[in-house]
């Protein structure tokens, strides 16, 4: 029978409530951390982050099915509709009628919204990367391990989710 792992900062058994309040502060603090370069970055070019990470995704994946794009931004259809409006209206996106399946819309950018994506694209990666040099050296293989992990393990915890 193998002994259950413990905490090495508490030594009590991970599922009884160990480090929980240490867990929950560091996630609260980089959420407000990376709430803050939103507000100051992305949103200095006058969209709001839902509309940021669509065409971010829509720049990485260049056209979409509306379904599609919905799965990965992980929004209901009616949500994603009301995002896109305001990128159709300002002509940064364009949706379109599948040829062979007419019930079926495709979503990609124009030109002027690769244009614009570009640019965010570009500022996303350049926070990114700042990031990453504030990380110490020989570490960030660890880091990305441990974030994957802890994503992996918000998206069990949270039943409507991805």
């Amino acid at each position: 029978m193998q002994k259950e792992k413990s905490c090495t900062k508490c030594n009590d058994i991970p599922d009884n409530n160990c480090c929980v309040d240490e867990v929950g502060l560091i996630i609260q603090k980089l959420v407000r951390v990376f709430q803050v370069f939103e507000r100051d970055e992305i949103k200095a070019y006058g969209f709001t982050t839902s509309q940021c990470y669509t065409m971010l995704e829509l720049y990485r994946c260049e056209s979409l099915t509306m379904n599609e794009l919905s799965d990965k931004m992980n929004l209901n259809s009616s949500t994603m509709t009301r995002i896109l409006d305001n990128l159709v209206r300002d002509k940064y996106i364009s949706r379109n009628k599948d040829q062979s399946d007419r019930r079926v819309v495709i979503v990609s950018l124009t030109d002027a919204g690769q244009e614009v994506a570009k640019k965010l694209d570009t500022t996303v990666k350049a926070y990114y990367k700042k990031v990453i040099a504030n990380i110490p050296e020989g570490q960030v293989e660890e880091v990305l391990k441990s974030v994957n992990i802890l994503q992996k393990a918000f998206e069990k915890a949270n039943p409507n989710c991805c």
